[in-house]
């Protein structure tokens, strides 16, 4: 068969999968799902969790951002060696005096759309709620959450870029280097927020009401039977807790108990 003639083969199979419906195969055209669980911490107080599903093509990275991803990597390596030191070690000690300042860094929110934001974009968003939850109020509530945060998280990401000038001159100074190490940290984390925030806005969403998540304790939820249910939920609460308390809320327990979790 001549180059011609099998062009022209080529061209009638791609045809003939388009009029009977059937899709490409490939990592390109893999659609790239992330669920989302919406989780009553306490009333009308909820914990946000963002998956990402297995499947999707990778991630174009530029350098900047392979070298924000190294970071990020080299971290959690070293967060989770904290996480697995004795209680009340002075390592688990130093954690928790992290964990605060991270607390204090970010609310829940921001934290969910930094997560939302982190990869490529979402060709289609599941978000999965207990069905005594309206959807109609989980949408409005999904609607304002990412109007709202698109241009503050645009305007803090430039704010934190801006102070790139004031420290850089700390390279050259034995100065510690961390408040060039959270400033850049920042700057990701709101740029980030603001993609997951412009994803939720303009993404395919589906919403399912899912029975599995009516047997969760609402009075309020704790992290571990968060995690229980939903892999990685836990930590989410956790900070939701901590979170809550910090504003006034009575939830029992601990602070302690959230701090050692998350």
């Amino acid at each position: 068969m001549g180059e011609r003639e099998h062009h022209l083969s080529h061209l009638r199979r791609a045809s003939l999968r388009k009029d009977l419906g059937v899709p490409r195969v490939g990592l390109r055209t893999m659609p790239r799902l992330t669920r989302v669980v919406v989780l009553p911490v306490l009333r009308r107080h909820w914990a946000l969790h963002a998956k990402r599903c297995p499947g999707a093509a990778p991630e174009k990275r530029n350098a900047l951002e392979r070298t924000y991803d190294a970071f990020v990597e080299t971290a959690a390596k070293q967060w989770a060696r904290l996480q697995d030191a004795p209680r009340h070690s002075p390592k688990d000690l130093a954690r928790r005096t992290i964990q605060t300042i991270l607390d204090a860094s970010r609310d829940p929110d921001e934290q969910f759309l930094v997560e939302l934001g982190g990869g490529p974009h979402p060709a289609r968003i599941e978000v999965r709620f207990p069905t005594a939850l309206d959807e109609r109020l989980v949408r409005r509530r999904l609607a304002k959450l990412a109007a709202a945060r698109k241009n503050e998280h645009l305007w803090r990401s430039r704010a934190w870029l801006a102070t790139a000038p004031v420290l850089a001159p700390l390279v050259a100074t034995p100065i510690t280097k961390w408040p060039i190490v959270y400033a850049f940290w920042r700057w990701q984390e709101n740029a980030r927020a603001r993609r997951g925030a412009a994803f939720l806005e303009t993404a395919d969403v589906t919403f399912v009401a899912d029975p599995s998540l009516n047997s969760l304790p609402n009075a309020p939820l704790d992290a571990r039977s968060a995690e229980i249910a939903v892999e990685g939920a836990g930590a989410v609460v956790a900070h939701k807790r901590r979170w809550l308390r910090r504003n006034g809320r009575d939830l029992g327990g601990k602070d302690d108990d959230d701090l050692a979790y998350g």
